[in-house]
């Protein structure tokens, strides 16, 4: 009787349940919200549930290239386009679905596996993570490079070239370079090209004082047809250390006009009968530098020797050195032209009483002169005057055309055999009284 009662109170209760869970949504809420909180701790507690996901814009990094550089080659080819577009699938475990980034993964290019020159298949290696899963796809799987031989040529020259114009006054030493010649590293095709190196001063950018003068100058790399030679891929060195520029050195001065001094320049005397009419000194100013001290102490400057006329009858020109003091450091000039003009050295020489001439007398006239002679004052080439004698000489005094009655007249010089020969004459008197009379 006891069981039946016992049985009886279980259905009851279980009737009961049933009834409460069938008509109560508050416990079917929270038993859907039970079993999901159960399944995702299963999910967490088990790495092997895992979920395929694509992650695109991968970065792949590029690594070797100083280890293929060392094995004598380099990728010549850009990667940068074939690897704008990386994509990469990854099984990733659901726990970090949501975190999971192509980074996670090291995606990268080893450049020191490459062995030869030309074309090569250059594979994109990844690293697995065991946070984040397995890669199981990357694309593009692999990306094409140019590899050339990688060379160095030693002892390429430095040319410096002169820009510009130095500021008045200043004068500057010949520029030297620190390195004079370089190293080119980079691919076969092109080092092989270079043959020199050109680095530009502009000479308007140096100060204006005094003392030497170090400026850090670009250079560019140039083939035998004198094109620029340009690619990142070359690297320039000197003992091992990249270069982007050369050191010139120079020395700055100031400058001073200095004229030329005639002091002792010629000696000697030329031949009987010449003379020195001019000496000419080109040019007639050199510039000096030295320093500021120095300068002050220079006014000329002087020829190394002098020159020596004697016995000589003509004109001539002579280049000669110039003397430079060791306490300057430049002269523009290193010789002159010296012009020497020779000429007949001129005299004078006078003759006394020489007889005048009446020519042209009218007919039926008596002339007669107030005065028989004259004197001839000659000027002209000692040589000339020395070899002249006075019958060479004529005074005449011409009538012709006059008429009864006193005239003053001039009196007429000539003397003979002077064709070619330039000479001044002065008679004294210069007239004469002529009186004329009928028969």
């Amino acid at each position: 009787m006891s069981e039946r009662k016992n049985d009886t109170r279980l259905h009851a209760v279980s009737s009961f349940m049933k009834r409460w869970v069938t008509h109560n949504i508050g416990y079917k809420i929270f038993s859907v919200l039970l079993a999901v909180f159960v399944w995702a701790y299963v999910i967490s507690q088990d790495p092997t549930l895992t979920r395929d996901k694509t992650m695109s814009g991968a970065t792949v990094t590029i690594s070797g290239a100083d280890t293929i550089k060392r094995n004598g080659y380099i990728v010549t080819s850009s990667l940068e386009n074939q690897l704008q577009d990386v994509t990469v699938r990854a099984a990733v475990p659901q726990t970090q679905y949501q975190n999971a980034s192509a980074s996670n993964y090291n995606l990268r290019i080893d450049l020191s596996r490459i062995r030869s020159a030309g074309e090569q298949e250059a594979r994109i290696l990844w690293t697995n993570s065991t946070n984040y899963g397995s890669v199981v796809e990357v694309t593009p799987a692999s990306v094409t490079v140019n590899v050339e031989e990688y060379i160095t040529r030693y002892r390429i020259p430095v040319m410096l070239e002169m820009n510009g114009k130095l500021a008045d006054g200043w004068y500057t030493t010949a520029a030297t370079l620190d390195p004079p010649m370089i190293a080119v590293s980079g691919p076969l095709s092109l080092v092989q090209s270079i043959v020199r190196a050109r680095a530009s001063l502009d000479l308007s950018l140096l100060s204006g004082e005094e003392g030497t003068v170090l400026t850090a100058v670009p250079f560019t790399l140039l083939n035998s047809q004198g094109e620029e030679v340009e690619s990142s891929l070359l690297e320039v060195t000197s003992e091992s250390v990249l270069l982007d520029s050369v050191i010139v050195e120079q020395t700055l001065y100031p400058e001073k006009e200095l004229s030329f001094s005639d002091i002792g320049l010629v000696t000697g005397t030329p031949a009987y009968g010449y003379e020195i009419k001019k000496v000419t000194i080109s040019p007639e100013q050199v510039i000096a530098a030295g320093h500021a001290d120095a300068l002050q102490e220079f006014e000329q400057v002087f020829t190394d020797a002098r020159i020596d006329v004697t016995d000589l009858n003509e004109s001539f020109t002579q280049i000669l050195r110039l003397r430079r003091p060791s306490s300057l450091v430049y002269l523009s000039e290193e010789t002159v032209t010296v012009a020497v003009e020779i000429g007949e050295k001129i005299g004078t020489r006078t003759f006394n009483d020489v007889r005048l001439n009446m020519i042209n007398t009218p007919a039926n006239y008596n002339a007669s002169l107030s005065s028989r002679y004259a004197n001839v004052t000659l000027e002209g080439p000692v040589n000339w005057l020395d070899s002249l004698r006075s019958a060479r000489i004529t005074l005449s005094v011409n009538l012709a055309g006059l008429e009864e009655g006193e005239h003053e007249i001039p009196i007429l010089c000539e003397v003979s055999d002077s064709d070619g020969v330039d000479y001044d004459v002065q008679i004294d008197p210069a007239n004469v009284t002529v009186k004329l009379k009928h028969k």
